[in-house]
């Protein structure tokens, strides 16, 4: 009799405690809760744009509607040029965001100073697919093996061309698929002196730099966890060959974006934030307005490389929020809800990171209205873009050992003698790779 009575205790002290847990839990869920966000107030792209919170209200208002018991709240004001300071001051004082964007190549710098959790527990648990985004759109989120950040907006690299130009040479417009080489052969075509005084007017490309080639090559500059340096390297060298003859084509000439402005340029690489704005009313009227321009795909070396570089801005959650699961919810809302993205994409410039959403008829129409006519940018072309993209590395330094190297490769482009100076330069990256990790 007694060991029954003491089973029958035991019993209720466990259904008193299922019964605690369970209503502190209903209680929690119905408690009054904040959650802060860390936003910047302009564009990831470097673009003019007014209508930046116009996107987060909207995806804000949304959420508050569905989780009543949830304010969210996030300080306005901050600039993309003042936002990585802001963050790293609200690391320093324990202060982060529960849930903060992170600008596009910024996300070594952020993982490094441990600001963000990993995320992969919550994907697994909540199902959210990969396949559902563009492949380099998830793989930004990712470093060192684990999911530190889901994609917001993407923005690729798109080639812009002077149809007007092309067409009176009697060159026609490239298709997305088309080579490097044949980049140079029409290159080489239009540069000349077209009023025949003895000075070149008409030029080939703008912008178009020695990363661009390694790209089209399908060159790797450095290893994912930036201890090494492949500058060196038989692909990157082959495309050298390639910068060397684009280079020499317009030696002695400073050839610049305003010169595609004025119509005397057949080729500049453009991101989709810079197309969708200056397609647009009234920038277009200021730019672009006296000559017929498309973009299409970068070009490569042959069709197996991915030579369109995307950059994504991302949503992440700080590594010590205090309400990770209304966080996780908030950031796949931003992330994963088609009505959101969709949003996104009407008040930005970039794209939609959803596959669904880009391939909708709302975008379709969208994308048509920025063009003319068979030289619009539609879904389906950016699609073709999307399939051969790639994003850049994602260690902390890779900002710093880029700029090192492009110093010194246009240095040696522009005194002429970049194959004799190439192991010296990837002497020096190496060297600056090693003394960052030494300092870690």
């Amino acid at each position: 009799m007694k060991a029954r009575m003491k089973k029958l205790s035991s019993l209720l002290g466990v259904l008193l405690l299922l019964l605690f847990l369970g209503g502190g839990w209903y209680f929690y869920q119905k408690s009054p809760k904040v959650i802060t966000i860390g936003y910047y107030s302009d564009s990831s792209w470097e673009v003019p744009n007014d209508q930046e919170y116009k996107f987060i209200d909207y995806a804000i208002k949304k959420f508050e509607k569905e989780n009543p018991h949830v304010k969210v709240k996030y300080e306005s004001g901050i600039s993309k040029n003042d936002y990585l300071a802001w963050l790293s001051n609200k690391i320093i004082k324990n202060q982060m965001p529960d849930v903060f964007v992170v600008p596009p190549r910024q996300l070594g710098f952020l993982a490094s100073l441990k600001a963000m959790k990993k995320l992969d527990n919550f994907i697994n648990i909540d199902k959210i697919s990969p396949q559902n985004y563009y492949p380099a759109s998830w793989v930004a989120g990712n470093y060192q093996g684990s999911q530190y950040a889901i994609p917001l907006e993407n923005n690729p690299t798109l080639m812009c061309v002077n149809t007007d130009l092309l067409s009176k040479e009697g060159i026609e417009i490239p298709q997305s698929g088309w080579t490097v080489q044949e980049f140079y052969d029409i290159c080489r075509r239009v540069t000349k002196d077209t009023n025949h005084d003895g000075v070149i007017d008409q030029y080939g490309y703008a912008d178009y730099t020695w990363q661009d080639t390694a790209q089209a090559y399908g060159a790797k500059l450095f290893n994912d966890s930036g201890t090494e340096s492949y500058l060196n390297s038989e692909k990157f060298r082959k495309s050298l060959v390639m910068t060397e003859k684009l280079y020499n084509l317009q030696k002695g000439y400073q050839v610049s974006a305003d010169d595609f402005d004025q119509g005397k340029v057949a080729f500049l690489p453009m991101t989709l934030a810079q197309y969708r704005t200056y397609e647009s009313y009234p920038y277009r009227i200021s730019r672009y307005s006296t000559f017929s321009w498309a973009c299409i795909r970068m070009p490569a070396v042959n069709n197996r490389v991915n030579a369109t570089v995307v950059d994504t801005s991302m949503v992440a959650m700080a590594a010590h929020s205090h309400h990770p699961y209304l966080a996780w919810k908030f950031m796949t809302m931003l992330s994963y809800d088609n009505q959101v993205q969709t949003k996104l994409f009407d008040d930005s410039q970039g794209a939609a990171v959803l596959k669904k959403v880009m391939q909708s008829k709302n975008v379709e129409v969208n994308l048509a209205g920025s063009g003319k006519g068979d030289q619009a940018l539609t879904a389906q072309k950016f699609i073709s873009i999307m399939a051969k993209s790639q994003n850049v590395p994602k260690f902390k330094e890779y900002n710093a050992a880029l700029g090192k190297a492009d110093y010194l490769i246009n240095r040696a482009l522009q005194n002429g003698d970049i194959s004799t100076q190439l192991s010296d330069i990837q002497n020096q990256i190496q060297v600056e790779l090693k003394s960052s990790l030494d300092k870690k």
